[in-house]
């Protein structure tokens, strides 16, 4: 998680409290490198690790290529993989206090199983997490 976040009021201490690992991502490629070291070592127990692809949040509508620090990441640490399809954007925008009223949706997929060549499970985890998002947004009115 985005070691800024641990200092927002609340969300910073109930992701401390479940163990969230901090990343400084300032620091890229090292973060990543030190992350997998820290699990691998047994500093950190593996477990959930949150990622937006895009290295940020991304507007609805909006398209960023997918960073492979998330191939990496799924590489190294031999696990599965659960792709998370949302549509918050479009009730929290970025960079903004305004919220929207809506009722907002995050869909938890079908996982993708460890063990895929990095190309394929980021082919794989763009076309779900892309797809299911706009099927999201949708729902709610964004694409009319």
């Amino acid at each position: 998680m985005k070691r800024q976040l641990l200092f927002t009021p609340i969300v910073g201490q109930y992701a401390y409290r479940l163990g969230c690992v901090p990343v400084n991502r300032g620091k890229g490629a090292a973060a990543i490198r030190k992350m997998v070291a820290d699990v691998a070592s047994g500093r950190v127990a593996p477990g959930q690790l949150v990622i937006y692809p895009q290295g940020t949040r991304v507007a609805p509508g909006d398209k960023k290529v997918y960073k492979m620090g998330s191939g990496v990441l799924y590489r190294e640490l031999q696990q599965d993989c659960v792709p998370v399809a949302l549509n918050t954007g479009i009730f929290w925008p970025k960079r903004s206090i305004y919220r929207k009223p809506g009722i907002a949706t995050v869909e938890f997929m079908e996982p993708i199983p460890k063990g895929k060549p990095v190309a394929e499970f980021m082919e794989l985890m763009e076309a779900a997490v892309e797809g299911r998002s706009r099927d999201l947004m949708a729902e709610v009115g964004f694409y009319e």
